[in-house]
C-alpha cells in the first residue's frame, strides 16, 4: 500500500468555505485532496430511503436526520471509500470548518505515522487551548467517547469495516462512530491535536435542524442526556478490538 494522504471534505456551494479548506490543506503536511462532500438537499427521496432508517441500532437515536446530515454521512463515506480505492495505509479526513496549527499538527501525523502498528481510528479532537511547549503527542483511549469528526486518522482496514457496516444508518456520523461496540474499531484519541473548531467563525454550522416547537425542543433537551448516558455505559463495556 502507499502511505497516506488528506481529504478535505467541502460542500461545493458553501463558498465561504473554500479559502478554509485550502488553508487546512497548506497547513497539512501530506498529499492533500478537496474532496466534494455530498449535498443533502440534492438527493431523492429514493436516494435517502436506499441509506437512511430509524432506530437501526441500540442505543436508539433519539432524533431523525436532516438532509444535511445525510450529506454528511455519505460524505465521510466517500473519503473512506477513497482510503480503500486508493490503496492507502490511512486516510486523514477533515471537515472544512476545522482550524489547522501547523506546527502542532505536524507533531501530531508524525506520532500517527510512528504509532501506526497501535491504532486504526483515532480522532485528533478540537482542542480548547493552545498545548505547552514541547507537549508530546500521546494516543489516548478516551473514557467517554469524544463527538465531532472534525479531523479522523483511519485506517485502510478501518475504512473497510466502516463502509461495511454503514451501508445503511441511522444517525449522524460521529455520534455513529462512538459506537465501537458496532463497527467494530477503537475509537482512540491524539492529544494534542493541533486541530480547532472554528465554524462560528465561518457563518455557523452547515447542519443546522429546523427551528422546532417548545414541546420538540424540551424532548430534545430530556433526550440527549440520557443517550449520552446510555452510549458511555455501552462504551463502558464494550469489547476492546485489537488494532
Amino acid at each position: 500500500m502507499s502511505d497516506c494522504k488528506a481529504f478535505i471534505l467541502h460542500l461545493e456551494r458553501a463558498r465561504q468555505r473554500r479559502a478554509q479548506a485550502e488553508a487546512i490543506a497548506a497547513a497539512t503536511p501530506m498529499p492533500t485532496e478537496i474532496l466534494a462532500a455530498v449535498d443533502g438537499l440534492a438527493l431523492s427521496e429514493a436516494e435517502i430511503a436506499t441509506v437512511y432508517a430509524r432506530q437501526l441500532h441500540a442505543p436508539r437515536f433519539y432524533l431523525g436526520l436532516n438532509r444535511a446530515e445525510i450529506g454528511a454521512f455519505l460524505s465521510h463515506r466517500a473519503a473512506w471509500r477513497r482510503i480503500v480505492e486508493d490503496g492507502l495505509d490511512f486516510g486523514l479526513i477533515f471537515e472544512d470548518d476545522a482550524h489547522v496549527e501547523a506546527s502542532v499538527f505536524a507533531r501530531t501525523c508524525a506520532f500517527a505515522k510512528a504509532s501506526r502498528s497501535q491504532w486504526d481510528y483515532a480522532l485528533a479532537p478540537a482542542m480548547r487551548r493552545r498545548p505547552g511547549a514541547g507537549q508530546r503527542v500521546t494516543l489516548n483511549h478516551p473514557s467517554a467517547p469524544p463527538l465531532r469528526a472534525l479531523a479522523q486518522f483511519v485506517s485502510n482496514a478501518a475504512a473497510r469495516r466502516l463502509l461495511a457496516v454503514t451501508e445503511r444508518f441511522d444517525r449522524p456520523v460521529d455520534t455513529f462512530l462512538q459506537m465501537s461496540w458496532i463497527t467494530g474499531v477503537e475509537l482512540l484519541t491524539f492529544t494534542p491535536s493541533g486541530v480547532y473548531e472554528i465554524s462560528s467563525a465561518l457563518g455557523g454550522s452547515t447542519i443546522q435542524h429546523p427551528s422546532k416547537s417548545a414541546q420538540e425542543k424540551l424532548w430534545r433537551e430530556l433526550s440527549r442526556p440520557i443517550y449520552r448516558a446510555q452510549v458511555r455505559f455501552y462504551h463502558a463495556f464494550a469489547a476492546r478490538p485489537q488494532p
